[in-house]
């Protein structure tokens, strides 16, 4: 008599695999939706500084004052880069492609605009006569997820992403007061 040999899995060890493929998604899931919302914190914020370094080089480029302009509304928000005026929009983008869900908080509140010059300076105040922004914050309420900081201006910072968990020596750290 030939002996056949079984090939294939039993139905028990396809059980205990599938439950052990169960318990690890329900382990790693909070990490992943951690995992999500600092992805799109750190979209947000990589969005707002390309704008804003784009209008710098541009205002350079042009020789002539360029205007950056922030919409911060969660889930439609976004910005433009344009002339004095906004006759002209030389490029503009959505914090809905990637950062659906992050709030933002300029400071000082309410203000939306930053001015560069042909030198690529700030100019203080805007050709609105409003303060230009100095700061912004990106968070996503009701997550654990870390909050970044958009550093605009200053002696030492320029344009910088910083993050509020890492203390003001790291390079990484927001400073302790703006600048």
């Amino acid at each position: 008599m030939k002996r056949r040999i079984a090939r294939g899995f039993t139905l028990i060890e396809l059980l205990i695999s599938i439950a052990i493929a169960g318990l690890l998604i329900v382990l790693a899931l909070p990490n992943y939706a951690v995992w999500l919302a600092d992805s799109e914190v750190r979209a947000g914020a990589e969005s707002i500084v390309s704008g804003l370094r784009f209008a710098m080089a541009e205002a350079v480029k042009r020789n002539a004052p360029v205007e950056f302009v922030l919409d911060p509304t969660t889930g439609t928000g976004g910005w433009v880069a344009q002339n004095i005026g906004g006759t002209e929009q030389y490029q503009a983008a959505g914090l809905a492609e990637g950062a659906r869900r992050v709030e933002l908080t300029v400071v000082p509140a309410g203000m939306r605009t930053v001015t560069f010059s042909g030198l690529g300076l700030i100019v203080s105040p805007n050709d609105d006569a409003t303060a230009p922004f100095e700061t912004i914050e990106f968070k996503i309420s009701g997550v654990s997820s870390r909050t970044l900081r958009v550093l605009v201006g200053g002696t030492r910072t320029g344009i910088k992403i910083c993050d509020t968990a890492f203390p003001a020596t790291d390079p990484k750290g927001c400073p302790a007061t703006g600048g």
